[in-house]
Formats: structure tokens, sequence, C-alpha cells
């Protein structure tokens, strides 16, 4: 069996995460997806069995870069609000710069297309955020609200910064992040 070109499973990986940024994740057809990736549908499916199949790899893959990027130059030993800052600075750069995955990663964490093993991905994976609110929670430097609420609270404050950033509603300035940080911030310390 011919391997799997490389080249052509990125496309087809930028061509979905691209699409659903613009149209939508539950408008997408294998189809649509195979013209904008630049390859025929019949070729599509020698990647993937289906739809399902192909975002849950998309959502893998870029879940897996979202996360490389965030833990790079993380430091235990800084003080928690000087970790968190740096986590929330690094996902609102990833948000910025790579919206298209972002946007992907977002509707698909809300669709029925999430297979077991995504979950279970992100559950091994993703938890590097939950570890930080828990030692902030057991400092009592965080409100002792249940985890998933500051999360919540936390991603909120990213993705709307990086929305109002890309409407041109702020400008990305040093003083306008530290400004954002610090509402985030005032809603989830104690």
């Amino acid at each position: 069996m011919k391997p799997k070109d490389e080249k052509k499973l990125d496309a087809v990986i930028a061509a979905t995460c691209h699409l659903a940024a613009e149209e939508g994740l539950l408008g997408l057809t294998l189809a649509k997806i195979a013209k904008a990736a630049g390859i025929g549908t019949s070729t599509l499916y020698v990647y993937f069995a289906d739809k399902e199949a192909l975002f849950n790899e998309v959502y893998r893959r870029a879940k897996r870069t979202a996360l490389e990027f965030y833990s790079s130059d993380l430091d235990a030993g800084m003080p928690l609000k000087a970790q968190v800052r740096n986590v929330w600075n690094k996902m609102l750069d990833h948000r910025l710069r790579r919206h298209d995955q972002a946007s992907f990663m977002e509707q698909f964490a809300g669709s029925a297309f999430m297979s077991d093993e995504s979950r279970a991905f992100v559950g091994r994976h993703g938890d590097g955020l939950v570890q930080i609110v828990l030692e902030g929670q057991q400092q009592e430097l965080l409100k002792a609200a249940p985890v998933p609420f500051i999360v919540a609270l936390f991603f909120g404050s990213i993705r709307e910064t990086a929305r109002l950033m890309r409407s041109g509603e702020i400008a990305d300035t040093k003083e306008n992040r530290e400004t954002a940080f610090r509402l985030c911030w005032d809603g989830i310390r104690s």
C-alpha cells in the first residue's frame, strides 16, 4: 500500500480548519473539503473513512499543536499569577495566530462528532490549566468555585479579547492585553 502524502494530509487539515472557521462545521462536506485542499474526493477517502474520522483527526492534531504552544516556556517556579498571565497570553497568541484551528476546535468540542478517543486524548493531555487552577485554589489565591467555571471564565476572556483584536475594535497592544488579563484575573482570584 502506498504511504499517505503528508503534504496532502496537511492541505486537508488546513482546508478543514479554514472552512469550519469561515462557514461552520456542520455544513462541511468531504467534497467541499477535498476541493479546498486541491485533491479529489476519492483521494480524501484514502485518508479518512468519513467526516467523523476526519474531524477527529483534525481536532487531535490541532489540540496537540495548541498544547505544545501553550506549554512551551512554562515555569512552575513562577508565582501563580505570573503563570496564569503567561498561559493567558500564550493562548491569546495562539488564537490570534491560528484562528482557523482555534475556531475548528471550539466548534468540534461542542459537536456530536467528537469520539471517545478524542475525549480521552483531551483528558490525557489537556489538564495543565486545571492543575494551575487547583494549585491556586489550594493556595487560596483563586476562587473556590468549580474548576469548570474558572476555566470557562478564563477561556471566555481569551476568546472575546481575540475577537475584539481581530475585528479591530481594540489594538493588540501590551496595555490592552494587560487590561484584558487584569479583568480576567479579577474574575477568578479569591
